[in-house]
């Protein structure tokens, strides 16, 4: 699966890591006063206040800047805290109309597990898995990540109401599975099904949406005040230099380095991929971009020291940066594995963000923007936009939009990214080169363009009969996963006691 930071420090306070954005920047990509006023349940911005979905099933788009737009809402609508209809007011990611998606069992199946008032989230994988890949403790390589300050960085999978509604029927041969739900029928078909099993969707226009979230031990945070923070139930270990072994479980609260978003909408039921994360969490490598008078402008690498997982930003060598120091399989975390540096420990890594907002640092990154200084002043822009209009000191304006990624017209992906020759409607757009550093640490494919960088590398058909929509393809997951209907014949463990 798929969840970008930039730094101008000619303005910086070395105190706040939050002034890095160029506040020169091509104003290309902005949100309204009252567009951003009209997000809100209330009608009006306020501090940390309740935000709604985007309707997906009538978003319309003309250009790049909707579908980032689409991606900053769904942000804050996720992050929200519940206004009273969500239950116990946690945020709505926590709420009922999500679901944890457990790890796998012995027999590779995974159950969506329900949030109820009095669960916590786990962070917890299932000891029975015979290959420890895209748990809980590892990332989609099987690569583990640790902060500078020594906290294993852990991952939560969730899917909403739409998807598991959808996926269960599907499994119980009750709807076609051909594609992701992206149209007003189908989504009444979705809402007939679980209203037949008693189950209201309360924000059914949101479509299906997947979600991958990465924390650390709140802990190990000095400032949790900017972050957005949950109750959990996380691992403990035996350990040595070189592996750590789970032993058990403990409650702890986690502060949330990133999230990707993933969804279906209008016209496109490849979906949407898009991603944010904290401003501390790692350097950007150099990146450019269009000033207000369209002038090409060069933000150098960054250099500061104030970052969650790097506490040597002054190397800057891609030979140097981005590599794993252990792997996670079964129970265990390893230092000692194939091509790993001699006398590897468990360990924090030197990780970096080596393509600041989701395009390669030359190149044509997509069919709107012709240079990557254009691309890269729409995130840029963006990001401005929305931080000036939350109000306060609300916790959502610590956390960046990197970019989203799509298919021209809904075209099932190629696993491809745009280039001046690679155009063909299944190829990624938008930020096509896009990647989180909590997630996809390892893979980033250095700062130049990779046709295979996108997103939809991983998550494509690699069927020999050609790209398909099928959500099976598209989501690592949904093959795995039982239907609602199904979960009382799992034979994992859930991990998620009450508080």
């Amino acid at each position: 699966m798929l969840l970008a930071l930039a730094v101008f420090w000619a303005c910086k306070s070395k105190k706040e890591a939050s002034a890095y954005l160029p506040i020169d920047v091509q104003p290309s990509c902005v949100v309204t006063s009252s567009q951003f006023d009209s997000w809100f349940v209330s009608g009006k911005a306020t501090e940390n206040g309740a935000v709604n979905p985007v309707n997906s099933v009538t978003f319309t788009h003309k250009d790049d800047c909707e579908f980032y737009q689409w991606s900053e809402q769904m942000f804050l609508w996720l992050t929200s805290k519940g206004d009273g209809s969500y239950g116990d007011g946690k945020r709505v990611f926590e709420s009922p109309v999500f679901y944890t998606v457990s790890p796998e069992d012995a027999g590779g199946k995974r159950i969506l597990i329900a949030h109820k008032e009095g669960l916590l989230l786990s962070a917890v994988p299932s000891l029975e898995k015979s290959v420890g890949l895209d748990s809980e403790q590892g990332q989609a390589t099987g690569d583990a990540l640790m902060s500078k300050d020594g906290s294993i960085v852990y991952y939560i999978t969730m899917v909403n109401d739409v998807y598991a509604q959808f996926l269960t029927a599907v499994k119980n041969g009750k709807m076609s599975g051909k594609e992701f739900p992206t149209s007003q029928p189908a989504l009444d078909s979705i809402v007939a099904f679980a209203k037949s099993n008693n189950v209201k969707l309360p924000d059914a226009n949101a479509l299906a949406m997947e979600i991958k979230s990465s924390w650390v031990d709140a802990e190990t945070i000095k400032d949790l005040s900017s972050y957005v923070t949950i109750d959990a139930i996380i691992p403990t270990y035996t350990k040595t230099a070189a592996k750590w072994t789970i032993t058990g479980q403990r409650k702890a609260k986690l502060a949330m380095l990133g999230v990707h978003i993933v969804a279906s909408t209008a016209g496109h039921p490849e979906m949407v991929w898009s991603t944010f994360e904290h401003k501390q969490t790692a350097p950007n490598l150099s990146y450019t971009y269009l000033d207000t008078k369209g002038n090409l402008k060069t933000v150098k690498a960054d250099t500061d020291k104030q970052w969650i997982l790097n506490s040597n930003p002054s190397d800057t060598s891609e030979a140097d940066i981005n590599i794993s120091h252990m792997k996670f399989k079964v129970d265990s975390i390893y230092a000692n594995f194939d091509d790993a540096p001699k006398g590897n420990t468990v360990s924090p890594s030197n990780s970096t963000r080596v393509k600041p907002w989701g395009v390669a640092d030359s190149g044509i990154p997509n069919g709107e923007n012709a240079s990557v200084a254009a691309s890269n002043s729409q995130v840029i822009s963006i990001n401005n936009s929305i931080h000036s209009l939350l109000k306060g000191n609300d916790v959502r304006k610590n956390y960046l939009f990197i970019g989203s990624t799509w298919t021209a017209s809904g075209t099932a992906p190629d696993g491809t990214s745009y280039s001046a020759t690679n155009t063909k409607n299944g190829v990624a757009i938008g930020t096509s080169q896009l990647a989180n550093t909590t997630m996809e640490t390892y893979i980033q494919n250095g700062t130049g363009y990779n046709s295979n960088g996108s997103c939809f590398y991983c998550h494509h058909d690699f069927a020999k009969t050609g790209p398909t929509l099928l959500p099976g393809q598209l989501s690592h997951v949904f093959g795995d996963i039982l239907p609602l209907t199904a979960n009382s014949k799992w034979k994992g463990s859930v991990l998620s006691p009450k508080q």
